[in-house]
């Protein structure tokens, strides 16, 4: 799994959201992960990933909505969904309206026809979080959550899902029964070892999947904060072996 980071300081919002005006070594990192999430899922059905961290602001949400824009650059049916029913960012960050949503949808009080936002803007459809409701996790582990996964399995190549962070609260082991694999987000001089090590153990126990690790903020010119390139910078490599354990769905 591609492991890239960005040292970054956003300005505005939707600067950081991946398009073919974003900087160079923006767009190849991308394009780095979302090979190596192809090739980590092989086939041609629908795919269902879900991307957590340890811990808040890692950036777990950002890559979500930039790794489903890169995904729709491929002209694939990309569904992104804010699972996220805590503090959810994605109808923020991507300037969509907030609601209906994921927990309305669930609650039955709208349909996938007035919930699903398909954005000519970005060329995904997104599902936002919705109305925060007072137990997150009673609706993440409920059988209408199954069942309209199942049912979006039928309408998309990819399914991209934001959850909250996996040590804070157990929204996101719970559904790794319901999702193909995990794509977990660490932040440079942030996330610590054992906040790592945390992470697999929980997801370990859930029997999930583990596709790899998405590295951010990494300053890679050496802290020369004059450099042209010092909003951004990337690295991406290979990272193998935890993946293979757990078994999660196929």
């Amino acid at each position: 799994m591609a492991i890239f980071g960005a040292k970054k300081k956003q300005t505005q919002q939707g600067t950081f959201l991946l398009s073919k005006d974003s900087p160079f070594l923006m767009q190849e990192a991308y394009k780095a992960l979302r090979t190596n999430v192809q090739f980590s899922l092989p086939g041609n059905e629908c795919k269902c990933i879900a991307v957590t961290s340890g811990e808040r602001a890692d950036g777990k949400s950002t890559t979500a909505i930039n790794l489903a824009l890169a995904f729709g650059q491929l002209d694939k049916r990309v569904l992104l969904i804010d699972g996220d029913l805590r503090m959810p960012t994605v109808a923020r960050k991507m300037d969509l309206k907030k609601g209906p949503g994921l927990s309305d949808l669930l609650v039955g009080e709208a349909t996938v026809e007035k919930a699903v936002q398909h954005s000519k803007k970005y060329g995904i459809s997104v599902l936002s979080a919705g109305k925060l409701p007072p137990d997150p996790t009673w609706l993440l582990e409920s059988k209408q959550m199954k069942d309209l996964l199942e049912s979006f399995r039928g309408e998309y190549d990819y399914i991209f899902i934001d959850l909250p962070p996996v040590l804070t609260v157990t929204d996101a082991a719970i559904l790794s029964h319901a999702v193909d694999g995990f794509l977990l987000v660490v932040q440079n001089d942030h996330t610590e070892h054992k906040v790592v090590t945390a992470m697999l153990d929980q997801l370990q126990l859930a029997n999930a999947k583990v596709l790899g690790f998405v590295y951010t903020q990494a300053d890679l010119t050496g802290g020369k904060r004059n450099s042209s390139r010092y909003k951004y910078n990337y690295k991406y490599g290979y990272s193998y072996g935890y993946g293979s354990r757990g078994g999660g769905r196929r």
